[in-house]
C-alpha cells in the first residue's frame, strides 16, 4: 500500500464512497482490493473458531456499518475472504477461522488491528457531510446576496418586458 501513509487514512477516503465492487477493485485497483478485504478480516479475531452463522452475523453487522460503501453482501464478502486465504473454513463450511493471507494482506491487517473502523468510517462520514453542508450554505449565501432587489426597482413579472 504505497499510495497513502497509512491504510486507516485511505479506509476513510473510501468510506465516503457508494456502491464500490469488489470484483471490480480486484481487476482494476488492487490496493483498495486489499485494504478492504484486509478491514473485513479485521472483523475477526485469529484466536476463535466461529460458525457460519457467527461469520453472516459478523459480515452482516460489518457491512452495516464500516463497510456501507461496498456493493456487495455478507455472502459474496465470505466467498471474497475465504477465497484470498483471509478465512479457513473446513471441508463442510461450518466451522471458520481467521485464515492464513498473503503477506501484504496481513501486513494490512496488521495495520488496521485495534482500530474501531466502524468508528472512523463514521467520523469520515459525518465530517464530510458537515464539510458539505457548509459549502452548500455558502453557496446559498452568495446566491442569495446577488438576487437581492435594488432600491427603486421596478417590479418586474419574470418573463414580462417593461419599457
Amino acid at each position: 500500500m504505497t499510495s497513502v501513509r497509512h491504510p486507516v487514512e485511505r479506509f476513510c477516503v473510501l468510506a465516503l464512497r457508494r456502491g464500490l465492487s469488489l470484483g471490480v477493485l480486484h481487476s482494476s485497483n488492487r490496493d483498495d482490493f486489499v485494504l478492504l478485504l484486509a478491514a473485513a478480516a479485521a472483523a475477526f479475531r485469529p484466536d476463535r473458531t466461529y460458525s457460519e452463522r457467527e461469520v453472516n452475523d459478523i459480515l452482516r453487522a460489518w457491512l452495516s456499518t464500516a463497510g456501507t460503501m461496498l456493493d456487495v453482501d455478507h455472502v459474496e464478502l465470505r466467498r471474497w475472504l475465504v477465497d484470498n486465504r483471509l478465512l479457513d473454513r473446513d471441508g463442510f463450511g461450518r466451522a471458520y477461522a481467521a485464515g492464513h493471507p498473503a503477506p501484504e494482506m496481513a501486513a494490512v491487517i496488521a495495520a488496521l488491528s485495534g482500530v474501531d473502523l466502524g468508528q472512523a468510517a463514521e467520523a469520515a462520514r459525518t465530517s464530510d457531510a458537515r464539510m458539505r453542508e457548509q459549502r452548500k450554505r455558502l453557496w446559498l449565501e452568495r446566491a442569495n446576496a446577488g438576487a437581492a432587489p435594488s432600491d427603486g426597482a421596478q417590479d418586474e413579472t419574470p418573463g414580462t418586458f417593461s419599457g
